[in-house]
């Protein structure tokens, strides 16, 4: 993905992030490895690594009415998996800040497996 354009995305805790995903105002992507996500996802992220980000971008809607959660396991992928995604283009993108660490810190509930 190429793109120059500084523009800004918003950054979100887990609990929002969690609050957005129970009223059905967002979805989630999860940017870690295949081996991160089987060991703990959000319930219905769906798996897209950064590393194949360039290539499967087009699976993450460029523009939705629900928010698009990204989300790795510390918030620093994420942030620039985000950054990308908006600098090309695609709309209503948030970071999930703290990222899956986060997520467990507060207590959220996880998934296992994939």
């Amino acid at each position: 993905m190429i793109g120059n354009e500084n523009k800004d995305f918003e950054s979100v805790s887990p609990k929002v992030a969690a609050e957005m995903l129970a009223f059905g105002t967002a979805r989630v992507f999860d940017v870690r490895t295949r081996p991160e996500y089987v060991s703990h996802h959000i319930n219905g992220a769906y798996l897209l690594p950064i590393q194949e980000l360039n290539v499967r971008h087009a699976e993450i809607p460029r523009e939705s009415e629900q928010a698009i959660l990204i989300v790795c396991e510390h918030g620093i992928r994420s942030v620039h998996a985000s950054r990308a995604l908006v600098e090309n283009g695609w709309k209503n993108i948030v970071n999930v800040s703290g990222g899956m660490a986060e997520w467990i810190a507060a207590g959220l509930p996880i998934e296992r497996g994939g």
